[in-house]
């Protein structure tokens, strides 16, 4: 199901609550392609060796105020790394700063990002999601 479909029914199933800020990630393994589209204050990062490239959520308030939806394309590989975050999370790091934690698990990557630049007024959240074939113990 396309993510801008998936965002559609989510703003529905929110209409009435205070809504949220929503990112929805579609992967086709088979073709290597990803799929995004977000709506509000979530800020996305693609990682591929040594290119990193942001994917755009626009604004709004999925479940309130929601005025368009865009899919944004991408390459997805076992090399790729995907770092999600809320704005929570101050948007100034830089992962060249951390020799070698990019292929480190991605659990500790995110616990990094968020000791470090959580910034202490508002809920965080942080996810990284990688290929199982991208990283190794």
């Amino acid at each position: 199901m396309p993510a801008a479909v998936l965002l559609q029914d989510i703003h529905a199933a929110l209409h009435h609550t205070r809504g949220a800020a929503v990112a929805v990630v579609c992967f086709d393994m088979l073709h290597e392609q990803l799929q995004f589209a977000g709506i509000g204050n979530i800020a996305a990062h693609l990682v591929q060796g040594s290119q990193s490239r942001q994917l755009a959520s626009h604004n709004g308030i999925v479940g309130s105020n929601m005025r368009k939806v865009q899919e944004f394309p991408a390459v997805w590989d076992s090399s790729a790394t995907l770092v999600l975050h809320s704005d929570g999370l101050a948007s100034r790091w830089d992962l060249d700063d951390y020799p070698g934690l990019l292929h480190c698990h991605p659990a500790l990557l995110a616990s990094v990002l968020y000791r470090d630049f959580r910034r202490g007024r508002d809920d965080v959240s942080v996810l990284v999601l990688r290929d199982r074939q991208g990283w190794q113990p």
